[in-house]
């Protein structure tokens, strides 16, 4: 076995889009295969490849960033914690207190559940209400604004030239403070897809995929958003996370210094753990495994605490209400 020291090391995520009714893991084991296998409490069964999943590469260089994201889904019990009839989209100034006030937690929390919405489609960036109106009007004096949305179609820069435009000009001016807490997969996806690959990703609805490359998008443009986007966007993201229950898609994440596979969720304090499985499982004993457990517990709550701790000193540099 390799050395199992308590480091954050690679991290693998994969989405499982099949409906799951109270998702409950009563089994998960971690094959010789390279599969790793969940058993839920309503019998239902899940292979998860381990060539096909996504990496992420975290050592503990990634407490020197402001956060430690981890791509993984809200839980159940946040969906039925949420209100359904008496949600607050209007009034609200940024995309960012509009699903604050509604959704709480922190800036993982609000990135996470955005993807989420992106994912499972019900944010839609392509809907009308998106769409910038065509006119001739310009500010007098242009502003810096205008000049740099103006070729937007959208609200947000959905054209792939336009985003990676506004993304290169964030970074030379050092305002980028929201995007460099994206996994370094994420903006190497966002750079290197053109806009012929993106809409065959639509096309193929590819959406964990699309999601990854969006969201990046929705961050780049979403200082520049109005009050009528800001709900709709808040809206179907809070729509999305309300309806979880119903759509329950596992997370799982492998920390490869512990050769171990977490299934994962998130809640308003962050990263939840709800089962633990190990590759060598065979040769570990089950103290050894307690101890491993114990240590990838006390791991990710250490995660959450620096997540919550830097959420709270970063948060004025972000989207103030």
């Amino acid at each position: 076995m390799k050395n199992l020291l308590p480091k954050l090391s690679i991290v693998l995520i994969v989405s499982c889009f099949a409906l799951i009714a109270k998702s409950q893991i009563t089994e998960m084991n971690w094959q010789l295969d390279y599969k790793i296998y969940l058993r839920l409490a309503n019998d239902s069964n899940y292979t998860y490849d381990i060539k096909d999943v996504f990496h992420v590469n975290n050592t503990k260089e990634a407490f020197s960033s402001d956060f430690i994201f981890y791509p993984v889904y809200p839980e159940a019990e946040l969906a039925n914690s949420l209100p359904k009839d008496s949600l607050s989209y209007s009034g609200m100034y940024t995309l960012w207190s509009a699903l604050h006030s509604n959704i709480g937690g922190g800036w993982i929390h609000f990135t996470n559940c955005i993807a989420y919405a992106l994912e499972t489609q019900k944010l839609n960036l392509q809907e009308p209400l998106m769409e910038r109106p065509v006119t001739e009007w310009k500010p007098k004096p242009m502003t810096d604004t205008y000049k740099r949305t103006k070729n937007w179609k959208y609200y947000i820069p959905l054209e792939q030239k336009n985003a990676k435009k506004e993304y290169k000009r964030r970074i030379s001016e050092g305002t980028a403070n929201d995007l460099k807490n994206m996994p370094d997969s994420y903006i190497k996806l966002f750079l290197k897809t053109s806009q012929k690959e993106y809409d065959n990703l639509l096309k193929a609805e590819q959406f964990n995929t699309i999601a990854k490359i969006d969201l990046i998008k929705i961050l780049l443009g979403a200082k520049y958003l109005s009050q009528e986007q800001i709900n709709y966007i808040s809206h179907a993201v809070v729509g999305s996370v309300v309806s979880y229950s119903s759509s329950r898609l596992p997370s799982v994440i492998i920390f490869d210094d512990y050769e171990a596979a977490a299934v994962m969720s998130l809640n308003i304090d962050g990263y939840k753990i709800e089962k633990v499985a190990f590759k060598a499982s065979a040769e570990l004993s089950e103290s050894e495994k307690s101890v491993l457990t114990e240590e990838i517990f006390s791991m990710v709550s250490r995660i959450n605490e620096y997540n919550n701790a830097s959420f709270k000193k970063q948060i004025g540099n972000y989207y103030k209400n």
